[in-house]
């Protein structure tokens, strides 16, 4: 049920995070749509720089 629970949260936040990009094409439209489709929900700042999120526990 956890599990099931988890995947569940993962893909309503996916979803929000793809509704907020669209918010943004409509807003501005002139903005390079390449340059939005580098952006993930799950990644984050490092120096200026968008990289992929990396959990602690990968290894």
């Amino acid at each position: 049920m956890v599990e099931g629970l988890q995947v569940e949260v993962g893909a309503r936040y996916d979803y929000g995070f793809q509704f907020a990009l669209e918010q943004l094409k409509i807003a501005f439209p002139d903005l390079d749509e390449s340059k939005l489709g580098e952006l993930g929900a799950l990644s984050k700042i490092v120096d200026g720089k968008l990289v992929p999120f990396v959990p602690v526990d990968a290894a």
